[in-house]
């Protein structure tokens, strides 16, 4: 039910502009500040968690099927379409997702399937307009009290935003591609103690560009599958501190090349131990520490190592005031040419306000420091957000959003320094 809120919430918040999917990590719920965990951390409910039963949309029912439909429309404008340092061109939009979700709700064998078609248009520039869609499939089966197996699959197309970093510059269009990918989760239960293993697998697949002159510009290198085998162990002191470890294993394999560039084939692993949290009815967190190593099958590529770090915290300020902060370190893969991936160190703040029951107001700004392997770059890039979200109905909902996205690069092959300023209005329709 919490989840439904929160999708309400948020059901618009993307509409200024493409969606992209993120490489899938194992761990990502450690520790996590939610209050739906398996320690009964429920002293304080954030904003965006709290029930809010006369604004909850609700499934139709199929018999012991439950169908969910959604449909957000929303228009905005973008400054700096290009993301370009001069020569600013900006333009209108207009961008709708229909999306339906059906749920066979069941305490043992649970099944769900959803799909969303996101469909982006410009008013001026339709070099930039996107088709994109994403179909998502589930299964968790409770064998015991002490034993679920969870199984997904996903699969989906979608369009890289012109602000990326990985975004060629020349190109003409836009850069797709293809994600599709699996995991399974089984988990088991002894008292305090609970262990889980993961085994997850996703292929990316990007198709080429080309330049106004209709030049090809190669993105084959880019095409890629990712194996990651996932071990982890937590353990509750109490209700209010559990520690945990977690090991991984990965394997990226890339498209064999033929040229003076070889395919960034590699073997990587991550150890990490930490702790959730919750302090009286004031906080609620998690930190995660380790260390990180990459190791690239071609002798002139370096390899990557070094410390990783994931926290995040939230602050129940006031019954209506949360404010969550993140941090997070690790080495992620890229489509710079020449560069192997970089290390990535996140850190964001958020702050959400329940002005109304029905009106959230949100505000937040986010660091990302890149620093590029086997080429002299690094970037510096800013993000200022603002949004209030309006829930009229069970069925409707409104959104505004602002945003300032600034990027700052420099070493002898520095990227592009450019600001990049949008805004949009979005309208959700959901459930019967």
């Amino acid at each position: 039910m919490k989840r439904a809120i929160t999708f309400a919430l948020l059901g618009s918040c993307c509409l200024a502009v493409p969606t992209l999917a993120q490489q899938s990590d194992a761990t990502d719920g450690l520790g996590s500040v939610s209050s739906e965990n398996s320690f009964g951390r429920d002293r304080n409910i954030g904003v965006l968690e709290r029930r809010r039963p006369d604004y909850t949309p609700e499934p139709i029912q199929l018999g012991v099927l439950e169908l969910m439909p959604r449909m957000a429309i929303g228009a905005g404008y973008d400054d700096n379409l290009y993301a370009q340092e001069n020569d600013r061109i900006g333009d209108a939009y207009l961008r709708i997702r229909p999306r339906v979700s059906l749920v066979r709700p069941s305490p043992t064998l649970k099944l769900s399937l959803d799909g969303e078609l996101d469909l982006l248009r410009y008013a001026s520039r339709a070099s930039e307009n996107a088709t994109q869609y994403s179909v998502n499939a589930g299964a968790l089966y409770t064998i015991s009290k002490s034993d679920t197996l969870n199984l997904t699959l996903r699969n989906g197309r979608y369009s890289q935003e012109r602000v990326s970093p990985d975004s060629p510059t020349q190109a003409s269009r836009p850069v797709r591609f293809t994600l599709s990918g699996g995991t399974a989760t089984y988990t088991h239960v002894f008292n305090r103690l609970r262990v889980r293993g993961v085994v997850d697998v996703e292929n990316r697949n990007y198709s080429d560009s080309v330049t106004p002159l209709d030049d090809p510009i190669d993105q084959d290198f880019r095409d890629h599958t990712t194996y990651t085998g996932t071990a982890v162990g937590e353990y509750a002191l109490s209700p209010s501190i559990a520690l945990f470890v977690a090991g991984s294993l990965n394997k990226r394999d890339y498209r064999e090349r033929i040229g003076p560039v070889p395919a960034r084939d590699s073997k990587g692993f991550e150890l990490a131990g930490g702790a959730s949290f919750e302090l009286g009815r004031k906080a609620r967190g998690a930190l995660r520490l380790g260390y990180f190593q990459q190791d690239y099958r071609p002798v002139e590529f370096e390899d990557v190592s070094g410390l990783l770090v994931r926290g995040e915290i939230a602050y129940f300020l006031t019954p209506l005031v949360t404010i969550t902060g993140t941090v997070d370190r690790g080495i992620k893969e890229t489509g710079v040419n020449g560069a192997t991936g970089y290390l990535a160190t996140n850190m964001t703040l958020r702050a959400d306000y329940e002005l109304l029951r029905n009106l959230i107001i949100s505000a937040g700004g986010e660091l990302e420091k890149r620093d590029f392997n086997n080429i002299d770059r690094k970037d510096d890039r800013w993000t200022w957000r603002g949004s209030a979200s309006y829930l009229v109905s069970k069925r409707m909902a409104l959104r505004f959003d602002l945003q300032r996205r600034t990027q700052a690069s420099w070493g002898a092959t520095a990227g592009r320094e450019f600001t990049d300023n949008r805004v949009s209005v979005g309208l959700t329709f959901s459930g019967l």
